[in-house]
């Protein structure tokens, strides 16, 4: 589609195309979808994307008075993760004509805060935070004080007082345990680096208890093992506890998170063991890196997470969603089957 090389895209174009008028447009822009169907809907984003349309944000300014900006908080912008959660973040929000600022955190409450604070001072229509914990009463007096905060991938400890949007957890979890033991492993560990007030952490660390406690037998585990992951021994040294606690045994391993799952292979290829044959092996995050170890995953809806968490924070700011109470969105997992997880005898 070809709107005119050099010539900016207007309103009127977009809607021309669409077969919609103009005004359709512009509620669409502003997230108001409630006389919008589903197929106008999509085909508007379409055309949007096709054109590269941008909205006048000035006038966007001038006639709603804001700034047209989102803060975007982030535990740790280098993780392959994180680069997913904000293609789906930045997607809704540019779409609808908002400009995103990023921050990192490091995952540290403290840098979190100090960010916010930043974002506050710019004016800034609203925030999506991930955050590492500890700040809840903060974020929380925020919201309270009419600034719209809506958060990705990590919960507050105490639900119903954010919009939130996250993965599902515990029917996958069940599901891993489920198949480690059909496999006959005898002995299923958890590994995470550092859960501290980290929520995922959290709430995967006690999916997995309880289905250990549901599902397994008694000697099978649990087993919890959090490592420090700026110490680039910790993690081998945590394998090698384990390992040596139960030799001869058919061991197998549930990481946490991506990162965690990168350092296990990191520390199984020092010590030459090969997942699938030596251990069992499964991780949270289906990043590239595992399906080329051939690792079994819970594959997350990291993307879509973010784009939901947008789509809530933008209704609250356009007040399509004025006076609901906080809401959450849980995104269905899947369960990845690869080598990495095998009966006895069948690797290789």
């Amino acid at each position: 589609m070809d709107s005119g090389a050099g010539k900016k895209v207007t309103i009127d174009q977009v809607a021309a195309l669409c077969g919609v008028s103009k005004t359709t447009i512009s509620r669409f822009l502003n997230h108001r979808y409630e006389n919008i169907s589903e197929e106008t809907r999509l085909r508007i984003e379409r055309v949007i994307r096709e054109l590269d349309y941008r909205p006048n944000r000035s006038a966007q300014r001038l006639k709603a008075s804001r700034s047209m900006l989102i803060g975007c908080c982030i535990g740790d912008l280098g993780s392959p993760f994180s680069g997913l959660l904000l293609r789906g973040i930045t997607g809704v929000c540019e779409a609808a004509g908002y400009q995103v600022l990023f921050a990192d955190s490091g995952e540290d409450p403290r840098k979190e805060r100090q960010a916010i604070e930043g974002f506050l001072e710019n004016s800034v229509d609203g925030l999506i935070v991930n955050t590492p914990g500890g700040n809840d009463e903060f974020l929380s007096a925020i919201a309270d004080k009419g600034v719209p905060v809506t958060l990705a991938d990590r919960s507050l400890r105490e639900g119903g007082r954010l919009d939130t949007a996250i993965n599902e957890y515990e029917k996958s979890i069940r599901d891993v345990v489920r198949l480690m033991l059909e496999c006959g492993y005898t002995r299923i560990a958890f590994f995470s680096e550092e859960i501290r007030d980290v929520m995922p952490r959290i709430q995967r660390r006690d999916g997995y208890l309880a289905a250990m406690k549901a599902l397994a037998p008694a000697e099978a585990g649990p087993y919890v093992y959090e490592f420090d992951r700026h110490d680039p021994k910790s993690c081998g040294d945590c394998l090698q506890a384990f390992r040596s606690a139960f030799p001869g045994e058919r061991l197998a391993l549930l990481s946490v998170n991506g990162a965690t799952g990168q350092e296990l292979l990191m520390a199984m290829k020092a010590l030459r063991l090969w997942p699938g044959h030596d251990l069992g092996l499964c991780t949270f995050d289906d990043w590239s890196i595992f399906s080329l170890a051939d690792v079994t995953t819970i594959r997350l809806q990291t993307e879509r997470v973010g784009a939901a968490a947008a789509q809530m924070l933008l209704e609250r700011i356009t007040g399509t969603a004025e006076n609901v109470p906080a809401r959450s969105m849980e995104l269905p997992t899947e369960l990845i089957l690869r080598s990495s997880t095998v009966k006895g005898g069948e690797w290789g």
